[in-house]
């Protein structure tokens, strides 16, 4: 019997698996999996980020009644504590608020419908995530996490907390999004879509560089730290949104748990813990910071692209807080079935996830890789892909 198949018609205690992998029949099992009705059962495809700040206040204050009324959380914020060092009172109070949103969001509704109830999630799962997985184990819910291209890099005693089950080699896998009924999720946040957004306008005036290297204000770096506090390396990421959305490479940030973003002319170091939303095959990823920026505009398509056509390159190469340079693009490349913009303009280690402008000042591709034997050999994901994964992040 398939795997899926027994955690489908699991019996008897409560299980909390990760299923490792990739099988020949993997997203057979998953469709089948999804499609069983006689069961109470959600697929959670990518968590949702709580970034209302209503919302966020009206858990702050209601922290304590939470914790008398699921007393499964003690326990969990005991294993957290057991798990990772250098907790402060705020870190701990964020992951508590994200937990008891997702709890409000995908399981209250469940507990009052019978049946064996059964939660399966993919996608990026970190200390968040995984720690509300367990939360939903000790309540009585069968947990199983698809993690494809490996397993999760998080401290022994929670990965002690599930069974591994190793399937098939490992690799990138797109895994469909679960189609669930809108009734079993009531009153869900709705993205805020916005039809017509400053990053869409249309600009046609070219700008001088001195204007287009101000634009350097809405670049950001990101250093990147693993579990332990370790540094582990740094990039660039861009603001996309007012509220303090950040796209950069997903490759930047991929193998941190925190990340600490400087801002031009601002001493505050602000921190972040989460990828709010991410694309492998893209190659993109959106983090988030609470403060406010300045967003710069993404390139609407409105004509395409064109060889010998000047670009500005802003990013913070070998740590060099946003560094400006000019080039042309140089062409079109198609690897591993995606697309990018190869350009002339230099950049060098930590410049993946900046910008590559046009003369408008209009982001036109993300920088997200250099050719070390070649001379101003550089690719960026195109505007084309970045266009269709932040709509709903802009504002």
């Amino acid at each position: 019997m398939h795997h899926f198949e027994i955690f489908s018609n699991r019996q008897g205690e409560p299980c909390f698996e990760r299923i490792i992998g990739i099988s020949k029949t993997y997203l057979q099992e998953i469709q089948k999996l999804d499609s069983v009705s006689n069961q109470v059962y959600l697929r959670i495809h990518q968590f949702q980020i709580l970034s209302d700040k209503n919302q966020i206040q009206q858990y702050q204050e209601k922290l304590q009644e939470y914790q008398k009324q699921i007393p499964e959380i003690a326990e969990m914020l005991k294993l957290y504590h057991q798990s990772v060092r250098q907790i402060t009172p705020t870190i701990e109070k964020n992951l508590l608020i994200s937990v008891l949103f997702w709890y409000d969001l995908y399981l209250k509704n469940m507990f009052s419908r019978t049946g064996r109830k059964k939660l399966v999630c993919s996608g990026k799962i970190g200390y968040k995530e995984y720690l509300f997985c367990y939360l939903a184990y000790r309540k009585g819910f069968d947990v199983m996490l698809l993690l494809p291209e490996g397993d999760l890099n998080l401290a022994e005693i929670l990965l002690k907390q599930s069974l591994s089950f190793t399937i098939g080699q490992t690799g990138v896998l797109h895994i469909p999004e679960y189609h669930q009924p809108e009734a079993e999720i009531p009153n869900r946040p709705q993205q805020k879509i916005n039809t017509v957004h400053p990053a869409r306008k249309k600009q046609n005036t070219e700008l001088s560089y001195e204007a287009l290297a101000r634009m350097a204000k809405s670049v950001v770096m990101i250093a990147v730290y693993d579990k332990d506090g370790n540094f582990t390396g740094a990039g660039s990421g861009i603001a996309i949104s007012r509220d303090g959305y950040i796209l950069t490479n997903l490759h930047v940030v991929s193998d941190g748990q925190v990340y600490a973003v400087r801002l031009e002319n601002d001493e505050q170091v602000y921190p972040s813990c989460q990828i709010v939303k991410y694309h492998t095959l893209f190659n993109l990823a959106v983090i988030k910071i609470e403060k406010n920026l300045e967003p710069l505009r993404i390139y609407d398509g409105r004509t395409e692209l064109v060889r010998g056509q000047k670009v500005i390159a802003i990013g913070s190469p070998m740590g060099l807080f946003n560094s400006v340079s000019d080039g042309i693009i140089a062409g079109f490349r198609k690897l591993e079935n995606q697309e990018y913009i190869q350009f002339t303009a230099a950049v060098s280690d930590g410049s993946c996830g900046g910008a590559l402008l046009n003369t408008c000042g209009e982001v036109i591709g993300i920088n997200t890789a250099h050719i070390n034997k070649g001379e101003n050999i550089n690719l960026a994901v195109s505007y084309k892909q970045i266009l269709p994964f932040i709509l709903g992040f802009m504002g």
